[in-house]
């Protein structure tokens, strides 16, 4: 039987020494992620997350649920020598009637206490936005439960461990058009956390995320206000006589140039917050 954990009991903090993917802030990448020659899984697969959406999670024998889903993609960066970008999936399904519960998935992957504490954030802005009210401890939604799911990037990166408060943003979006029945359209992702008042907050990793957004095929990237343009560091080697030596500069880059001179097809786009994003995610 999978796993869940409920947020009113002891939240999971992991400690895992193995891989972490972050879905980062700052500094809290993580160890790296294992670029496999031999394929392994990461987990659930996508088709699976899809079909869990839309299975009913039963309250009772003599209540038939109504049960609504949504899943999102998010952006996530994963440190050592070269950090790159991966796309995950988030499943986020919402079953009334309820009685305020909220849920994660959390086997085989370990959801890390910042994810946990983001989630209950989304739930708080969701909740502002939608007009619905919280429970009772204010750590639900009033007569619905709350299920999120989390898949990794494919076979060829191997996860056991996700963490980090940068799929906030992406999480409240998606519970907002589970709740309202709305479409989150497929070539927009987001990065960035998401504050109580609804902001969007600043994150880490723009340009590994942007890249893999674009090697996803989207079309628009928003990121929180002030972080379209990000600092890389470039190559300088200078040489006197016998003498070379060889040291990296800071640079700031705007990533929609950069994206223009790379050929992404990606357009980057600033957003301080929710209604912002709504407006443009949600049809």
């Amino acid at each position: 039987m999978r796993r869940r954990k409920k947020y009113r009991r002891n939240l999971i903090l992991s400690t895992s020494l193995g891989f972490t993917l972050g879905l980062l802030l700052g500094m809290f990448i993580g160890f790296p992620l294992s670029r496999s020659g031999s394929p392994r899984s990461s987990g659930a697969s996508l088709p699976e997350l899809l079909e869990w959406i839309r299975r009913p999670e039963y309250i009772s024998e003599n209540v038939s649920p109504v049960v609504s889903g949504r899943a999102i993609d998010v952006l996530a960066v994963a440190s050592g020598a070269q950090p790159f970008g991966v796309v995950c999936t988030l499943g986020v399904k919402v079953v009334s009637p309820g009685h305020g519960g909220v849920y994660l998935d959390i086997d085989p992957t370990l959801i890390g206490f910042e994810f946990q504490e983001a989630s209950r954030t989304a739930i708080r802005v969701a909740c502002q936005v939608t007009g619905l009210e919280p429970d009772e401890d204010n750590v639900g939604i009033s007569g619905v439960d709350v299920f999120f799911r989390v898949v990794g990037p494919g076979e060829e990166v191997v996860v056991q461990n996700i963490d980090g408060p940068s799929a906030g943003a992406a999480t409240t979006v998606a519970l907002i058009a589970a709740l309202e029945n709305k479409r989150i359209n497929p070539e927009t992702v987001i990065t960035g956390t998401i504050q109580p008042d609804g902001s969007v907050g600043e994150v880490g990793g723009i340009y590994y995320k942007a890249k893999a957004a674009a090697e996803k095929g989207k079309k628009l990237l928003l990121v929180p206000s002030g972080q379209s343009k990000v600092i890389m560091y470039q190559q300088v080697t200078r040489q006197v006589g016998w003498w070379r030596w060889t040291t990296y500069q800071p640079v700031e880059v705007d990533l929609n140039e950069w994206s223009e001179n790379q050929g992404w097809g990606l357009e980057i786009r600033e957003v301080s917050n929710i209604q912002q994003v709504i407006e443009l995610m949600l049809e």
